[in-house]
């Protein structure tokens, strides 16, 4: 008999964490079967992932294959890591949750509560930023995106959708300086007005929106800040760019500006992060326990004692 095994159960028996056993399968190179609304992966499958694993040479056929549950009623594909559709059939022929947004403690901890509530679901995170993650929403290739924009963005970028807007908590966004503040800056003007080099971030993410908007508003060349066109991708890259004297000023959140031990931060304004979702996914198994979890005494205390951010709205279900 070809026994079945849980996620837990296959990460016992390779000594890894079951997130990663989340994130083999979703990447292809585990092949898994869904049971009701569980996944399982039998003990074929995972010779076959162990052997594969085990020589470089041994690469996934090109077609994609297929599984069956025990009773021969579901037909699930399983393509290759290769193929640039994983990510999309992976999402409609699993009970997993994707959920789009770059590294945030907060996503962290939701996760990881999700995969111990009684009616959780795995939560698979693709790294993006606020843009990208509000494009995958809206072609169907995520569940989920964090944002952090205002109201009208969102809308924008996701037209014609009934959405509604989870506020998991808020945060200081500001500048990024080395301890003591040595160049005396106090705000974005500053990087116009003073000889100082930034540390940008990538087009889409919420610091560097802030930034051009400012920009914009103030007529502003970016071509006269120095720095602009050197493009990070998260706010720990931004901080430690700073760190490190490779340059002296970046925007960003505040949690990474503490992480580094190293630096000062000005804040500037309080922005909001939303989880998107379509509104008619709320009825959906796995969107209830996120609910759940997220209204809870124990998330707010948690994400408040490990984060520091502002948790007054954390819970909150606007409409869109």
């Amino acid at each position: 008999m070809n026994k079945l095994y849980t996620a837990q159960e296959i990460a016992d028996k390779l000594q890894i964490k079951k997130t990663t056993v989340y994130e083999l399968i979703k990447r292809g190179e585990l092949y898994s079967s869904k049971v009701g609304k569980q996944l399982r992966i039998s003990e074929q499958q995972l010779k076959q992932y162990l052997e594969r694993s085990g020589s470089s040479n041994n690469m996934p056929d090109q077609k994609a294959a297929s599984s069956s549950t025990p009773n021969g009623n579901l037909q699930i594909p399983e393509l290759p890591p290769e193929s640039s559709l994983l990510k999309r059939d992976y999402l409609l022929h699993s009970s997993g949750l994707i959920l789009c947004g770059q590294f945030s403690p907060a996503l962290e901890l939701l996760i990881s509560q999700m995969s111990i509530h009684p009616q959780g679901i795995p939560v698979l995170q693709s790294f993006m930023n606020s843009y990208n993650s509000l494009y995958s929403l809206y072609f169907k290739k995520a569940h989920i995106a964090c944002a952090s924009l205002d109201l009208e963005h969102i809308r924008s970028l996701v037209p014609g959708v009934q959405l509604s807007l989870l506020c998991l908590y808020e945060y200081s966004i500001g500048l990024y300086v080395p301890s003591g503040n040595p160049l005396k800056l106090s705000g974005l003007m500053d990087f116009a007005c003073k000889d100082i080099k930034i540390a940008n971030r990538e087009k889409g993410s919420t610091p560097r929106i802030y930034l051009d908007q400012f920009l914009f508003s103030e007529k502003i060349s970016p071509a006269s800040i120095s720095g602009y066109h050197t493009e990070l991708v998260s706010d720990i890259s931004t901080a430690a760019a700073i760190a490190t004297h490779k340059a002296d000023s970046a925007l960003g959140e505040e949690y990474a500006a503490h992480q580094s031990g190293l630096l000062d931060f000005i804040p500037l304004q309080t922005l909001p992060m939303y989880l998107v979702m379509e509104t008619e996914a709320l009825s959906q198994p796995g969107f209830s326990a996120l609910l759940e979890i997220v209204r809870s005494e124990d998330f707010r205390t948690i994400l408040q004692g490990q984060t520091g951010y502002n948790v007054t709205r954390t819970g909150e279900l606007l409409s869109l």
